[in-house]
């Protein structure tokens, strides 16, 4: 955990942003004191009975003579221009201490006459200065601790020794720490965030220093180079392209209207034509740095995906002047991301879709579909399959499930996915417009199948239950049609095995296997 202090780098920052925050505080307060304290005063010299005749009008009113002074004080230094900010910093901090200190004292003796109001004041003044304030560790904690200290004993005595005033203004005490390191720390990370954008931004200063280059080293880059680079003329509009801009795309490399030649291309898509354009606008708009990933057209007729970064070169007057950019060819590396992603879709084992890619495609699925449309889920789980394992061997038990992935695979109706759901446990799912009669079939043929599986030419007893379900229509909810189908699997299970069960909502059909 980091230590609450200020590095060395922000202090001065950390002490204008206390100037600024206590000035306007203490401002404030100040201005509010002279007003109150003028009627106090007056409430005692003229409304008062007594006036100043007895002690406690005089104690009260020396309390309100000293803050009003002490307020006036502070409003007529605090007027002073040119002072250090270090200065100004030490000064608001002594004058916070002062009018903690006088409150707390006020406090003390104004429980004589009313503790719970006492109490109150006191544990709000404390609480206000740890909220508003900014200060640094030590300051706070030497007032707090000054402060509290002075009022426990104070309160413990004239409640009557009563233990709950102890506990409850240690408890105050507790929350004003909180709330002040919890504000120190929030302090102190917008600093360093100020300070990490300044950093940034001298870096990026740096980066478009070194990055300018002379008309002759460009010409150099464009004529060398394997990538597409290219200069787009902010304020001409003209384009010009390295060779290889012409050798893949079939275009001369140099086009006098950008923007035009894009805003007109036939060949080019919406998507990517938009994407540009975008760029471009980006661009004049002063943004330094842009990254997109296009499907562009290429001189065979084909498409391919090509990345493009895009910098901005500013003039003196730091107005756009022209954008670098580089076309990189990356077909290779999405084609392979799909690859990833297909192989992230499978069970290892058995290569069909995995629990995670059927739930996905099932969801996705149920909302787009068509009127007329519905759609069927299949679970087959294997019968005693633990039996095959403990007396075959687990060899045994792996050659069963290829064999079930391979029917469930090669028997499936077209446009059905089918997966493995875990353990010996298989999945099917299909969208159509035609009868529920195509996935009876498909499971008739599946319970056939595996019932002929032979291990070493032994039939090792091989078989297996099914449970469908049918979305109803309007109906998208993935969990509702899978726990139809775990249902329709147990009913199928509960009837003696090697069975098919479809239910259909109000209306169910069981198919039985001899």
């Amino acid at each position: 955990m980091n230590r609450p202090h200020i590095p060395a780098e922000m202090e001065q920052d950390f002490i204008k942003e206390a100037v600024r925050v206590n000035r306007a505080v203490m401002t404030v307060l100040s201005i509010f004191v002279v007003f109150v304290e003028c009627f106090n005063m007056m409430r005692v010299l003229v409304l008062s009975e007594s006036g100043l005749q007895t002690v406690n009008n005089r104690i009260y009113f020396g309390f309100y003579l000293v803050l009003f002074l002490a307020a006036c004080l502070y409003l007529a230094v605090d007027r002073r221009k040119y002072v250090a900010p270090i200065w100004r910093y030490r000064f608001t901090l002594i004058a916070g201490s002062v009018f903690l200190l006088w409150q707390t004292l006020f406090n003390m003796y104004d429980l004589r006459s009313s503790v719970s109001l006492g109490k109150i004041m006191a544990a709000t003044t404390l609480v206000a200065f740890a909220a508003l304030g900014v200060m640094k560790p030590l300051y706070a904690a030497a007032n707090l601790i000054l402060n509290f200290a002075l009022l426990i004993p104070w309160l413990f005595v004239i409640t009557g020794h009563d233990s709950g005033v102890l506990f409850n203004y240690g408890l105050t005490a507790v929350t004003c720490f909180i709330i002040y390191f919890v504000r120190f720390r929030n302090i102190r990370t917008q600093l360093l965030q100020k300070e990490e954008i300044a950093d940034i931004g001298r870096q990026l200063e740096e980066s478009r220093k070194q990055f300018r280059l002379s008309s002759g080293q460009y010409e150099l880059i464009l004529q060398k180079s394997h990538l597409i680079a290219f200069e787009w003329n902010v304020e001409k509009g003209e384009a010009r392209f390295s060779q290889e801009w012409t050798k893949v795309f079939g275009k001369r490399s140099f086009i006098p209207d950008a923007e035009k030649f894009i805003r007109e291309g036939c060949s080019l898509k919406q998507q990517p034509k938009t994407e540009i354009l975008l760029c471009m606008e980006n661009l004049r708009n002063g943004m330094p740095y842009q990254k997109r990933d296009l499907l562009l057209p290429v001189a065979d007729g084909s498409e391919r995906w090509f990345e493009l970064h895009l910098v901005l070169q500013t003039g003196w007057e730091g107005m756009p002047q022209c954008g670098i950019g580089l076309l990189v060819d990356i077909m290779d590396q999405r084609q392979r991301i799909v690859e990833l992603e297909k192989e992230l879709q499978r069970d290892n084992f058995t290569r069909l879709l995995n629990k995670t890619a059927i739930e996905s495609y099932g969801t996705r699925k149920l909302g787009e579909l068509q009127t007329g449309e519905r759609m069927y889920m299949l679970i087959l789980d294997m019968d005693n399959f633990k039996q095959v394992n403990d007396s075959y061997g687990h060899l045994c038990g792996d050659y069963v499930l290829s064999k079930v992935a391979e029917l469930m695979r090669n028997l499936a109706p077209e446009g059905a996915r089918v997966g493995r759901l875990g353990g010996d446990e298989f999945g099917a799912i299909l969208a159509t417009d035609r009868k529920g009669e195509i996935f009876l079939q498909y499971a008739q043929k599946l319970i056939d199948g595996i019932r002929q599986i032979r291990w070493k030419d032994t039939d090792v007893g091989a078989g297996g239950s099914i449970g469908i379900a049918v979305s109803k229509p309007g109906e998208n909810s993935w969990t509702k049609l899978y726990g139809g189908a775990d249902q329709a699997l147990y009913m199928a299970k509960r009837s003696g095995k090697n069975r098919i069960y479809l239910t259909m909502g109000k209306h169910d059909e069981q198919t039985r296997n001899g």
